[in-house]
């Protein structure tokens, strides 16, 4: 059972949105003990990558669970209790608009590791993930159900790696893609977090990839040119079921 965990809110460009945020999900305080962990108070600096901003979030929460939240996300009470009750019954990883809203727990990144920091600039990190999401035969849980403002884009990351010029490049090194598979190639860093001592009960009720549910609400997304395609288009197709390609690992 979940009755504690963090929520971090990533936006370091406006306390305004900050605020609303964190109105909008106080309620949850009813129910649960909410930790907030802010961008805009710890790090409003720019990261790197979008990877070490996940990163360092997770790392700085007290809380085995986090709940990351994206500056253009407008989160709602309702979601974040779908996602904790996900959590709760074997899910891995949650999320309710890709990256921009989600949820897992330390001992997944203790697991499989920490979100690749080389995607300089940010992009393609969540297709990096949600592959190794797929290697480790993890069970995910992936969606567009929130509501996202796309009428904005904070400015805080590296210019000269806009437009994924310097991440896209770095997943295709670290991914070779051919007609049947697609296989890591270079494997993971290891990076200087503490998250702690490892929670093997948290990884004893995972349940396995197969029971994943992929592509919630990317179709309707994309008839209202209001969102991208599931990161798992590198090796599932249109159904968001049938494997095309294997996704191996040297």
């Amino acid at each position: 059972m979940i009755n504690k965990f963090t929520i971090c809110l990533h936006c370091g460009c406006s306390t305004e949105v900050v605020n609303n945020q964190m109105n909008a999900l106080k309620p949850l305080e009813e129910k649960y003990k909410i930790f907030w962990n802010n961008r805009i108070d710890r790090h409003p600096e720019i990261y790197n990558s979008y990877s070490e901003l996940i990163n360092d979030s997770v790392n700085t929460s007290p809380t085995e669970f986090v709940i990351l939240i994206n500056d253009r996300t407008k989160p709602k009470v309702e979601e974040v209790e779908h996602m904790i009750e996900l959590l709760e019954n074997g899910y891995a990883a949650v999320t309710k608009y890709s990256v921009g809203f989600m949820g897992f727990s330390k001992q997944l990144l203790r697991k499989i590791g920490f979100w690749d920091q080389r995607f300089y600039g940010g992009g393609y990190e969540d297709d990096d993930f949600v592959l190794r999401l797929k290697l480790a035969k993890l069970a995910y849980y992936e969606s567009v159900e929130s509501e996202y403002d796309q009428s904005w884009k904070s400015q805080l990351f590296p210019q000269d790696g806009k437009e994924c010029s310097k991440s896209y490049p770095w997943f295709m090194a670290k991914w070779n893609v051919t007609g049947d598979a697609i296989t890591r190639v270079v494997l993971e860093e290891n990076y200087i977090y503490n998250l702690g001592e490892s929670n093997l009960e948290i990884e004893n009720s995972w349940k396995d990839w197969s029971n994943s549910q992929i592509g919630i609400m990317f179709d309707y997304r994309k008839i209202h040119n209001n969102g991208g395609e599931s990161r798992t288009h590198w090796f599932l197709t249109n159904d968001y079921k049938t494997e095309y390609r294997r996704v191996n690992s040297i």
